[in-house]
């Protein structure tokens, strides 16, 4: 497995490429890129990126959301425009050398759960999956909390409808659902591509890996069983880092966790 951070973890503080140079800097595998505006998804721009991660490899691209309930909309144009976007962030993320293109799907601004509707995602997916082929790449359908993929009984039958789907694995949206994370990775199973990590306190109060209360024990127990030997993302809000000295330490704490 490979330790990796989210430039997501420093949204407020750097411009995405800015935050690409420090994760360089860290003691870490690989990087998420997370495109914060609309004019990072360009091939100039993902190409930027990659220079400034020195080496450093991007596994996967995440862009911010809004366009992901115009995949299978009514409109034709509607349609067409969310696909013109989606295919921007994808060749940006190729010239990352991104791998996986994590998608949160669709969504309600009320950031409230939608009724599960496997025709639709369907609908959106297929398309999406084939143009992520054409460039190197899959997707990575994220388990979040006020989308559709909300518990694990979904991912088993989105496998089954969707063979060339894979999963992005967020343990903390999977606790905010009220499911055990183990449980989403014995669901995605070998489609698995992607893992976001962060912690929490008994009271559902976010924090660095280390600082809170999370099994990370059985979680590594548990992708070691299903074979994952992909990313392991740290993604904890700007705000979770205290100080680099906290960051160096979850960093390590992970180590060890991934290690044992």
């Amino acid at each position: 497995m490979l330790l990796g951070l989210s430039t997501a973890a420093f949204y407020g503080r750097w411009e995405t490429e800015e935050a690409a140079a420090q994760i360089a800097r860290l003691p870490l595998d690989c990087a998420e890129v997370f495109l914060q505006s609309d004019s990072e998804n360009t091939r100039e721009f993902g190409e930027q990126v990659r220079e400034n991660l020195n080496g450093m490899p991007c596994t996967s691209v995440h862009p911010m959301g809004g366009y992901e309930n115009y995949m299978a909309g009514r409109p034709a144009r509607q349609v067409r425009d969310a696909f013109d976007h989606f295919r921007r962030v994808l060749d940006a993320g190729a010239a990352m050398g991104a791998r996986t293109f994590v998608y949160h799907g669709r969504n309600t601004p009320l950031l409230k759960p939608l009724p599960w509707n496997l025709p639709w995602n369907v609908e959106a997916l297929a398309p999406m999956c084939e143009e992520a082929a054409q460039r190197g790449m899959v997707i990575g359908w994220e388990n979040v909390c006020w989308c559709q993929l909300t518990e694990p009984s979904r991912v088993l039958e989105a496998k089954k409808a969707l063979p060339q789907v894979r999963f992005t694995l967020d343990i903390k949206q999977a606790m905010r659902a009220g499911c055990d994370p183990v449980a989403f990775v014995h669901a995605m199973g070998d489609r698995l591509c992607n893992v976001h990590v962060c912690d929490w306190h008994e009271d559902g109060t976010l924090c660095l890996p280390g600082e809170g209360c999370f099994d990370f024990d059985a979680l590594m127990k548990a992708l070691a069983e299903t074979g994952y030997d992909g990313p392991v993302i740290m993604e904890p809000y700007l705000k979770l880092i205290k100080s680099g000295e906290a960051l160096l330490r979850s960093i390590a704490f992970m180590r060890d966790k991934m290690k044992e």
